[in-house]
């Protein structure tokens, strides 16, 4: 595994911030699959979260909340009602705090 590789699994990483490997949409199984080896499978797979996965949500309300004068705190509770599962609530409240 290279040093960049290694760099990407732990900025995706739920150990970055929250110290478990439990919320990476599967990343490190796909590693260990061999399907993600390069920079170019890495932005595949992550095309693939944003576009079909939670990724898209994610990306919509981060994108909310930079826009100036935003009610981050609705978008807050938008982002709560949101989640499928209370699995999905916990690694949606565990990385943001």
């Amino acid at each position: 595994m290279t040093a960049a590789l290694l760099t990407l699994m732990q900025y995706l990483s739920p150990a970055f911030p929250t110290g478990a490997f439990a919320y990476s949409h599967g990343l490190e199984w796909e590693i260990s699959a061999g399907h993600v080896r390069t920079a170019d499978d890495a932005r595949a797979w992550l095309g693939g979260v944003l576009r079909y996965g939670t990724g898209w949500q994610d990306a919509v309300l981060l994108a909310l909340s930079l826009r100036n004068g935003a009610d981050r705190d609705a978008l807050a509770e938008v982002s709560r009602a949101l989640q499928s599962s209370s699995g999905r609530l916990a690694e949606t409240t565990d990385q943001g705090a």
